[in-house]
């Protein structure tokens, strides 16, 4: 006896293997035999009978009758002294009680799950302990059960089916009084109170399991005795839960159905019935555990990780959300046009989310369109979306109901619904700014779907003549069936773009942009610059064409300053950010996170390597844009064969008596007032640009020394204003201007007179600025955006001379350093080329600049 009994414990794992696949062998062939004898039509008719009140009612039931299991973790953590956040609780328990519902392996499942969530915390003797305490008494109620069950079949209420398994209603009715006086004979370890808490838990929750079941029929529209239904349920329970299937599948259905068949329902109605019922209680509570699961674990394993997976799958349901609104709106739309083309096309009418009776041309049209604006909203993560996407899903989901639409396609509304409630925290920017990107895209759309409504329309109408009847014949089943029908929904289309606008409006909200406007910043500009050392272009932020970001550090100090313009979506900025070098991380992250919040995306425009090299850790794109000339200072010099030209340039000059000098501010306004003359000469009456080059403004030059030159008769030819770093080591010019009378050559006398003079000043290095576009884009396997940048500013060189521009700089420069354009990688690299054309092209009288400087 003790060998037979070494041997059962050694070899139990086998034989509870070879017993589960005997069970499933069983199962599976009644299974297949009953299969033979279902019809699928029928079935799929019963289904559809039920009314959607009624199914609503059957998984609330459902979900009401799987609610009394969060009690048994309530005790057990209670009775482990288990401090637990109440959601937690909530959430644990339901991802427990349901996933072992469904896959519980004879409550295997459980046991892992309770010990990962509860049992960690917890002395692991004791934790075994009290949880084989609560799975001794989880059955109690099933035995109660059992015993009401047996009772029916001994006072003859039973059929003849059910009496076959009285003695499994025998055993499950004595599992309640051995459990307890098994309990008993150890005193003071498990308490009366404890029994019975678990008891009536147990009790609850096998009512639910009962309510749950008759609610399903009830739905169907079955006739129920539950006399003689609830020993059969009782029984098959019994059966499912002793065969260890998961969740009972198989054995517990195959009894059901023959003891239903017995009671004379048809097969497809037991069928039917069972699907509902395990749908109600298992499937959707599962789904919703499941759900809950990955959260739990999704947040313990994202923040391992630094919220990367988080991110991730954020990332993609927003993509997924985005992408379903579109299909739903242009879907629609599509059905609204020719709806008799999914008749047609089954495949069309496949992948077709919407019920076939909603041909209403203004209804589809306009919640069609709307579909598409919430999309592009929820696609550009704009707060201000998420009540206008709720509010046209649900509506769409109340017309689908009233218009007594297929479940399938309010299903799908609910699902959508569902999923853009989950992704809400995705939409965190506070206004919509309509991109060209995203225009150019709905656009697209839009404009194919109107322009096929129109010339769908157009080609049924009676008075067109068609030359090729036999394709009119083959196409006769996407057109309109009379002008009035196609005039209805042309008018809808119109109606529906002032809806459109609306919609668009509202999601702008008050156009906020970032940073302040020169007026408002000039003083803290001013006392930055004083305290910091500028750059080659800090002195464009005096211009007061452009918009200032200030940084503050953590003492709330002003360390950076960024310049700006902005265009469409776009905020163009004007050069590296300049103040405390320390800070530049810090202040662009700062700018980009400000910026994002609000719609906008930052464009950095003739950046250095460092600049774009940070830009490119926020995820930003960057192209070289072009190539800055330097002039090494301590070398220059008119000596050697190579600067031949220029001292001949040099001596020309001094024979004609012209002279060099730079004059230092404050300037006379007679003085101003040749300088404006010279100017406007230099002009030609071309408009005044701005933005990556000054321009003539009285207050902006008495900010820098000028330098001119001077003819024999003491009047100014040319000047060019001059531009200091204050670390006094680069150098630059910003303005240069020369008249109708200055001869040939009068900016290389200007240039080299310059170096000149900053070489005696100490100065390190002449900054000639840049060369756009030199060397960027002109080798066959350059990258596509560089030359597509290339290709825009040769289109722009019908305005500016690059080549000419580049050339000129080439006789002095001893180095040429890249300057690069970083992009946000969201955004369109031929929308930034055009954008930056038109700023740097944009004439000063069409900007907004204010009237006073200081």
């Amino acid at each position: 006896m003790q060998k037979m009994k070494v041997l059962l414990q050694r070899y139990a794992k086998v034989f509870e293997g070879i017993f589960l696949i005997a069970v499933s062998i069983a199962i599976l062939v009644e299974v297949i035999s009953i299969s033979k004898t279902i019809s699928p039509a029928i079935l799929v008719d019963k289904f559809g009978d039920v009314s959607f009140i009624k199914l609503v009612a059957v998984v609330m039931i459902g979900l009401i009758g799987v609610s009394p299991m969060l009690g048994y973790d309530m005790l057990l953590n209670k009775t482990l002294n288990n401090k637990l956040n109440l959601r937690y609780l909530f959430e644990t328990s339901w991802v427990i009680n349901t996933i072992n519902n469904l896959a519980g392996f004879g409550g295997f499942v459980s046991v892992g799950l309770r010990t990962e969530f509860y049992g960690k915390k917890n002395n692991n003797k004791l934790f075994a302990k009290t949880l084989t305490r609560l799975f001794m008494f989880i059955m109690s109620g099933l035995s109660i059960y059992s015993a009401i069950a047996l009772l029916l079949v001994i006072c003859g209420y039973a059929n003849h089916y059910v009496q076959q398994y009285w003695i499994w209603l025998v055993g499950g009715s004595l599992y309640i009084p051995v459990v307890w006086l098994t309990s008993s004979l150890k005193k003071n370890v498990i308490t009366k109170s404890f029994k019975l808490k678990i008891t009536g838990i147990s009790v609850l929750e096998w009512t639910g399991v009962v309510l749950t079941f008759f609610t399903a029929g009830w739905a169907l529209g079955i006739p129920i005795n539950i006399v003689q239904m609830l020993p059969i349920l009782i029984a098959a329970t019994i059966i499912g839960i002793a065969s260890l299937i998961p969740g009972s599948i198989g054995s517990f259905d195959v009894i059901m159905i023959l003891g239903l068949s017995d009671l004379g329902l048809p097969r497809e109605t037991a069928i039917a019935w069972l699907l509902l019922y395990r749908i109600a209680y298992y499937i959707i509570p599962f789904i919703i555990g499941l759900v809950l699961l990955i959260h739990n674990f999704g947040a313990t394993f994202s923040e391992r990780y630094n919220d990367v997976p988080k991110q991730m799958i954020m990332t993609i349901g927003h993509g997924i959300v985005t992408v379903l609104l579109y299909f739903s709106g242009v879907m629609m739309i599509v059905y609204a046009t020719i709806p008799n083309a999914f008749e047609r096309w089954h495949w069309l009418s496949a992948v077709n989310p919407w019920s076939a009776n909603l041909i209403y041309e203004f209804p589809n049209i306009l919640l069609g369109f709307m579909l598409l604006m919430v999309a592009r909203g929820i696609a550009s993560k704009v707060k201000r979306a998420l009540i206008p996407t709720v509010i046209v899903l649900l509506v769409t989901m109340v017309y689908m109901f009233v218009r007594e639409a297929a479940y399938v396609s309010v299903t799908f509304t609910m699902v959508l619904l569902i999923l853009v409630l989950l992704v809400r925290k995705r939409l965190f920017r506070q206004q919509f700014i309509y991109s060209w990107e995203a225009r150019t895209v709905d656009s697209f759309i839009w404009a194919l779907l109107v322009v096929l409504y129109i010339f769908l329309g157009v080609y049924s109408l009676p008075g067109i003549k068609h030359h090729h009847s036999h394709i009119r014949h083959h196409i006769e089943f996407i057109l309109f069936p009379n002008a009035k029908i196609w005039l209805s929904g042309l008018l809808a289309i119109l109606i529906v773009t002032s809806f459109v606008f609306i919609l668009e409006r509202y999601l702008e909200g008050h156009r906020i942009i970032v940073g302040v406007d020169y007026l408002s910043g000039k003083t803290r500009l001013a006392n930055l610059l004083n305290q910091f050392k500028g750059n080659a272009t800090s002195q464009l932020a005096y211009l007061g064409d452009k918009r200032l970001f200030f940084y503050q550090n953590n003492n709330g100090e002003d360390t950076v300053v960024i310049q700006f313009r902005r265009l469409n979506s776009k905020l163009l900025v004007m050069g590296d950010p300049f103040g405390n070098a320390t800070d530049f991380p810090a202040a662009m992250q700062a700018f980009i996170h400000d910026s994002d919040h609000l719609g906008y995306t930052p464009v950095f425009y003739e950046v250095s390597q460092e600049i774009a090299m940070l830009a490119h850790e926020y995820g930003y794109n960057f192209i070289k844009m072009g190539e800055e000339a330097h002039v090494d200072l301590p070398s220059f010099s008119l000596q050697g064969g190579k600067r031949r030209t220029q001292r001949t340039i040099v001596n020309r000059f001094k024979r004609d008596n012209y002279h060099f000098e730079i004059i230092k501010p404050p300037y006379s306004e007679e003085f101003l007032d040749q300088l404006n003359k010279i100017s406007d000469q230099w002009l030609q009456g071309r408009r005044e640009k701005g933005f990556s080059l000054g321009f003539f403004k009285r207050d902006y030059l008495q900010k820098a020394p000028i330098a001119v030159i001077v003819d024999e008769n003491n009047k100014i030819c040319a000047f060019a204003s001059i531009m200091s770093s204050d670390d006094h080591c680069e150098i630059s010019v910003d303005l240069m201007r020369f008249g109708y009378d200055a001869p040939g050559s009068t900016m290389d006398y200007m240039f080299i007179n310059l170096f000149e003079k900053m070489q005696v000043q100490g100065y390190k290095t002449f900054n000639l600025g840049m060369a756009p576009l030199a060397n960027v884009g002109q080798y066959y396997q350059s990258f596509s955006e560089e030359r597509i940048a290339n290709l825009v500013y040769q289109f722009g060189s019908n305005f500016y001379s690059f080549q000419g521009l580049r050339n000129f700089k080439s006789k002095y420069a001893d180095s040429w350093e890249p300057r690069y354009t970083s992009y946000s990688k969201y955004n369109s690299i031929l929308y930034v080329m055009i954008a930056l054309l038109i700023v740097d092209n944009q004439p000063i009288d069409e900007i907004e600049i204010p009237v006073k400087f200081e």
